[in-house]
Order: C-alpha cells, then structure tokens, then sequence
C-alpha cells in the first residue's frame, strides 16, 4: 500500500514521509548483507543503480480496483545505446538530421547529438552530408554502407 503522500506518478520522485513497510523492512533486514534501510536503499536509488547498468526503468503499475496498490515490473534487458537507435533508424530511412537524431534518442541539446553524429562520421560508421548552401541545420547524415541516390 502506498503512504498518503505517494502515487503512481511520484513514486521515486517525492519521499515517504515517516513511512516504512515493516513487513518488507523486517524481511530485508533477514539478509546476510543487509541494506542500510535508512540510505539511499529505495526507489531513487533502484533507478539510478538500473540506469548505471544500462537497464530500463522500473514500471509501476496500479491495479484498477486497488489504487494504492502496487505492482512492480524490472525488466532485465539492457536498453539500447544510441548508436543502436539511430542505426536501426537509419536502416529503414536513408537520411537523419540533427533533430530526428535527438527524437530517437532522447537528447535534448543539439550539441551533444551533433558532436556524437560527428563522431560517428569520423569512425566511418555515417557520411556527412551537408548541403551546397551550407546551411547547418540542413546538415544530413547516412549510414556509410548506402549508396548516395540525389533526391
């Protein structure tokens, strides 16, 4: 059951206010090893450890006729890297710019995503593709593989 000031929506985000599960405390505490329940030992740190080891978050979900209740999905499956994103991408669509890059990826700064485009072109894994007006957000990248076909 979740405390009052917890939802589905916050859960990780907002803390218990002076709320312990002593069924599932007592339990942990039965561990070998057991955690410090008082640090950094709930949601928060359950997604930053699954984010570090590439997972995907955890899902919560509530049950339709219980909303307090929670049920807890932890995929173990790594998520994929970005260059695994824009490459599946790219295998379906001949072009990406910049923007459809960070779409995909969920990078926010231009930057960031311009700099690992780059990258990857310097690797031999995309050809650069600027415009002859050189406009920069014109600027398209493809898989090394394909043959240049002019539009």
């Amino acid at each position: 059951m979740f405390p009052y000031n917890i939802t589905r929506t916050n859960i990780g985000w907002v803390r218990a206010e002076g709320y312990r599960n002593d069924l599932l405390v007592k339990h942990l505490r039965e561990f070998p090893s057991p955690p410090n329940l008082d640090q950094n030992e709930g949601v928060r740190a359950m997604r930053k450890e699954m984010s570090v080891q590439n997972l995907y978050p955890p899902i919560f979900l509530t049950y339709p006729l219980y909303q307090d209740s929670i049920k807890v999905v932890l995929l173990n499956e790594n998520r994929p890297s970005e260059w695994e994103k824009i490459s599946a991408y790219l295998s379906e669509k001949k072009y990406i710019t910049n923007e459809q890059a960070r779409k995909i990826t969920g990078i926010v700064q231009r930057d960031k995503m311009a700099k690992m485009l780059k990258l990857w072109a310097n690797q031999g894994l995309l050809i650069q593709i600027i415009p002859p007006s050189g406009f920069v957000k014109g600027t398209k990248y493809k898989l090394s593989d394909r043959a240049e076909v002019e539009n």
